[in-house]
């Protein structure tokens, strides 16, 4: 090995000489060079060198090689007259050859990595080196199923070398290759009427031809403006302007732009072998429409019309469809009008029949969820305007959204397809809009109904409850208080501990200040837990008691409650946890029976867990720290005989 790198050391003498022949780097700097490429060059002859050993060794190079460019540049402006030319060298093109040369080793040896293949592809496409296409071709051989792989390939033949044919016949194997790939079609049909415009553009430059295949939004809405106030307008000469416009129809007509209807033929046969491959891809068909839409070409109008006709036929039952469709209505409206205030009323009127319909043709809740969603969008869209609701219900054909929402809210809780978070966001809303008493009854209604088991609509109801006592600016009453925790012990009864996280922390910090039913919930909660057991990570019940008491009636309380919640069947490991940590607390600030406790915790949970590691690296930390030499080493060789794993304990 230290020869072939001592062989490789020697290859760079002629680069190195002529760097200090040519006052770049001093002697002193090439020794270091030397010394950093050996340091390199020995980690990868290793017998499994890594990945981050050819990045860090290409990384050292390319900033070697700035360096020596910045330099260049400095001596060529201290030089004047003849002197100023520089003669290229050897250590012109070794730099960028030794970066070649690794990421060729890195990719023999890490061929499956994508990344690293297109960071070499990145560099020879920056550096213009001639090895892209050789770079390429590998590139393609090892992953022909990389959609991305042809994507780049062609992009750089059509946009850096020039080769439209080149490009073409990449894409098309590309194609051949992945067919299910939603990108390649796309970027072929871009590629295409991308090449198109540049011939047309070429036309135009030589007076040949006028105008673009790129359409511009602006000129359609104002066309539209035109035709619909033409009355507005009065020619001059009407009979000449009438000549000149059957000139120009007859001469469109007798020569059909070429371009524009060759751009058509191509999105057509694009768009049903695209269709061909992936019948079933919804998003394929809208990207279509999205090229079709920023595109002047003929008869786009009907193509547009056949693919939404594709799409209502092959899509008519998913409700992705309805709502793109509605959206698109929208969208469509706003771009054909100058002013989109005017006009507002009337695309929510529009946009709201293309939701029904769809509600009508798949009724579920995922529909329903893409209603309520454009509604809620177009409230608060309203909120953030300065225009008053009394100003926009004067027109005839406006709709009140908030209205119309709450009637889809209850239209689908009537259905029996709406789902527990539209349900939520239906409380909710009407506490936003002040209805407190509607919001109460509405929840009581869910949670004894189709909810009866939810805990984020039982946490809407309680939190209704606990805010709406008959006297808010002081304490509730006992009936109130006894209400709420009848109705907390109800539902805590019957849902499973680590799914009501929400209700308990909701209950233990509204009763925190009333012991009697404190003391309630907490024999509750013992039940629930000798019924579910304890956790061993995430949310535990019986850690959150634990730091209530603590924090409501002090240690002593919270040890009695941890002793008694340590004897149920399955306390958990979160407990244990959370006990252990408490007594090193108190420990740590002076109390020396703490230390006593946290041991005997320690080999009670050990008698259920011997086989967390993490558990005897805390016991080991704690003897290291405030235990003795002894039993710390007593502890770590009782976790080396115990665990089947090697685990070191060492801090």
């Amino acid at each position: 090995m230290a020869d072939v790198v001592q062989y490789k050391l020697e290859r760079m003498l002629n680069e190195l000489e002529d760097l200090e022949r040519r006052g770049l780097f001093s002697r002193r700097e090439i020794a270091e060079i030397v010394k950093q490429r050996r340091k390199f060059e020995y980690r990868l002859k290793r017998p499994s060198p890594l990945k981050e050993d050819f990045l860090g060794y290409v990384e050292y190079e390319k900033k070697l090689d700035e360096l020596r460019m910045l330099r260049k540049k400095a001596l060529l402006k201290q030089q004047t007259g003849k002197d100023k030319k520089w003669k290229k060298s050897v250590s012109d093109y070794t730099g960028v050859s030794r970066i070649v040369e690794i990421y060729r080793l890195a990719t023999n040896r890490f061929k499956g990595d994508i990344q690293l293949w297109f960071q070499y592809l990145e560099f020879c496409r920056q550096r213009r080196n001639g090895r892209m296409k050789k770079a390429l071709a590998q590139v393609i051989r090892f992953h022909p199923k990389v959609p991305g792989v042809w994507i780049y390939g062609a992009a750089w033949e059509f946009d850096q070398n020039l080769n439209t044919a080149a490009a073409r016949a990449l894409m098309q194997s590309g194609l051949r290759a992945c067919p299910t790939s939603e990108d390649l079609w796309v970027e072929y049909l871009r590629m295409e009427l991308t090449y198109l415009n540049k011939l047309k553009a070429r036309k135009v430059a030589l007076g040949e031809d006028d105008g673009t295949l790129i359409r511009d939004p602006r000129d359609a809405a104002e066309k539209q403006w035109r035709d619909e106030n033409s009355e507005l307008f009065m020619a001059l000469d009407e009979k000449k302007e009438d000549s000149l416009e059957s000139n120009v129809n007859s001469e469109s007509e007798e020569k059909p732009d070429f371009f524009r209807v060759q751009g058509l033929s191509i999105l057509r046969t694009v768009y049903s072998g695209a269709i061909e491959a992936l019948p079933f891809s919804f998003s394929l068909r809208t990207r279509f429409l999205e090229i079709l839409e920023v595109t002047d070409l003929v008869h786009s109008d009907d193509m547009r019309n056949e693919i939404l006709a594709d799409l209502r036929r092959d899509f008519s039952k998913e409700p992705e469809f309805w709502d793109w469709l509605a959206r698109q209505e929208n969208v469509e409206k706003r771009i054909g009008q100058k002013n989109n205030e005017d006009i507002l009323p009337e695309h929510l009127s529009k946009t709201i029949q293309v939701y029904e319909e769809g509600l009508t043709a798949v009724p579920s809740a995922t529909m329903l969820n893409y209603y309520v969603k454009f509604l809620m969008d177009t409230i608060s869209c309203e909120n953030g305007d300065n225009q008053t609701s009394e100003d926009s219900s004067k027109s005839g054909y406006f709709v009140d959204p908030i209205s119309h929402l709450l009637m889809i809210y209850d239209k689908g809780q009537c259905s029996g397809f709406i789902s527990e978070n539209l349900a939520c966001q239906h409380i909710s809303f009407l506490l936003q809009l002040g209805k407190l008493d509607d919001a109460k009854k509405l929840a009581e209604k869910l949670c004894s109904g189709m909810f009866s088991n939810s805990v984020e609509v039982w946490a809407l109801r309680l939190s209704i409850d606990m805010r709406s006592s008959p006297d808010q600016l002081h304490s509730p009453t006992k009936a109130n208080l006894s209400s709420i925790c009848d109705l907390l012990i109800n539902v805590l009864t019957k849902v499973a501990n680590t799914e009501a996280e929400k209700l308990w922390l909701m209950a233990f910090k509204y009763f925190a200040h009333h012991r009697q039913y404190f003391d309630k919930l907490v024999e509750t909660s013992i039940l629930a837990l000798a019924k579910y057991g304890g956790s061993d990570n995430g949310f535990s019940l019986s850690s959150t008691i634990v730091n209530f008491v603590l924090q409501r009636d002090g240690v002593q309380s919270a040890r009695e409650i941890y002793t008694r919640l340590l004897a149920l069947p399955h306390p958990g490991l979160v407990l244990y946890q959370n006990c252990i940590e408490l007594e090193l607390n108190l420990s740590s600030a002076g109390s020396k029976d703490c230390l006593v406790n946290a041991r005997k915790l320690f080999e009670s949970a050990l008698t259920t867990y011997n086989q967390e590691a993490s558990l005897w690296r805390d016991y080991y930390s704690m003897e290291v720290k405030m235990g003795t030499p002894e039993k710390a080493a007593a502890v770590h060789w009782r976790a080396q005989k115990t665990l089947k794993h090697n685990v070191t304990l060492e801090l």
